[in-house]
């Protein structure tokens, strides 16, 4: 009887394997079923007419010589017309990798176009406080001076009035 109940364990065991084995393989189909074939470009017809020509080339010359032949084909290759076109553009929005674009402008161009911005206008605040400060104190010092002169003619006595009456005259042109 043990040996039966053991038997019907792993049976069951098996089972549940298969069933898993059953339910991934239904999942790799979708997947399979989602995944699109990315077709191939057939160049096929381009290559054949490009063996034909040379072969129309090399039939035509009876010599082999390598230089005719590659001047022959070059002169086939100068024929065929180009499709490019030189465009000359101003994109303001770009048409691929926009997030890498406004990464670059929003990230860095436009916080540095603002420090600039910043530095240059405290650059010339910076420049005017000096001044400023540099007029304040040629103002204080002549205030000092002005205070002093009047406090040297309230205490002073005639000759040393007379004395700084000819300094005064003196120094008047300057």
């Amino acid at each position: 009887m043990k040996e039966i109940n053991e038997l019907n364990q792993r049976m069951d065991s098996n089972d549940e394997i298969v069933d898993s084995l059953v339910k991934k393989n239904t999942e790799m189909e979708k997947q399979l079923l989602k995944i699109t074939e990315n077709p191939i470009p057939d160049y096929s017809g381009a290559i054949n007419t490009i063996l034909t020509e040379v072969r129309e080339i090399k039939q035509s010359i009876k010599r082999n010589d390598e230089l005719t032949l590659l001047r022959k084909i070059y002169e086939k290759l100068s024929k065929v017309p180009t499709t490019a076109t030189k465009q000359l553009r101003i994109l303001l929005f770009p048409e691929t990798n926009q997030g890498q674009y406004y990464k670059i402008v929003f990230g860095r161009l436009i916080p540095w176009g603002l420090c600039f911005v910043v530095i240059t206008y405290l650059y010339s605040l910076g420049g005017k406080a000096i001044d400023a400060y540099g007029q304040h104190k040629q103002s204080e010092q002549s205030a000092h001076y002005q205070r002093a002169w009047i406090y040297l003619k309230q205490i002073a006595k005639k000759r040393t009035l007379s004395v700084m009456d000819t300094a005064y005259l003196k120094t008047a042109d300057r």
